[in-house]
């Protein structure tokens, strides 16, 4: 990976403590996780999204409404990799004991031979990643499940109200902190570059 610090630091190995400071703390500004306020489930930070993994069984319906009401959506997994580090954690913390569920609703829907979040959006995971188990109805909402012992996609009739799951819910990480941390960021700079 080519990174502007270490060319920096090679043009000037005199000035070594600003190069150092300003990629500590542009990792630390890359690092940030989910916001504080989601204390609930099990969190998991992926490029601009935080995933909070919740094992109520619930109906669709109120998953839906208990993400919007944290200022969230009912998680959606765009991509292969999504899945897998979401899919993976949810797997690591359900065989520590962590979480009891091991069918979770999300935000995607199986329409017209397509996966499509619940705002219309095409999701980049193919259609043949969903795999249908006897023990779901079948229907067209998307659910990430363990059943099978590795973390896979399956789909479940998402009408019926008694059909209850866990749920992820998807929120867009803090921005604010970014904003005060690259403040910081160039105040440092700022600082060291006076000296």
């Amino acid at each position: 990976i080519k990174s502007p610090c270490l060319t920096m630091y090679r043009k000037s190995t005199m000035d070594w403590m600003p190069v150092f400071l300003l990629c500590f703390l542009d990792c630390v500004i890359k690092s940030l996780g989910c916001a504080d306020g989601i204390t609930a489930g099990v969190l998991v930070p992926y490029e601009a999204s935080c995933y909070q993994i919740v094992s109520e069984s619930v109906p669709r319906q109120t998953a839906s409404e208990k993400c919007t009401s944290g200022g969230g959506t009912l998680g959606v997994l765009p991509t292969s990799a999504s899945l897998t580090t979401v899919g993976n954690k949810v797997k690591t913390e359900h065989e520590s004991g962590m979480i009891s569920s091991s069918v979770f609703w999300l935000g995607m829907n199986n329409t017209r031979g397509r996966i499509l979040s619940n705002n219309g959006q095409d999701v980049t995971i193919p259609i043949s990643s969903i795999q249908s188990q006897s023990e779901l109805p079948s229907g067209a909402c998307v659910l990430l499940s363990l059943s099978t012992g590795e973390p896979t996609l399956t789909s479940a009739d998402c009408t019926r109200t008694f059909w209850m799951y866990g749920y992820i819910c998807q929120y867009a990480i803090s921005s604010s902190c970014r904003i005060e941390l690259s403040f910081l960021t160039l105040l440092v700079l700022l600082v060291v570059w006076i000296q």
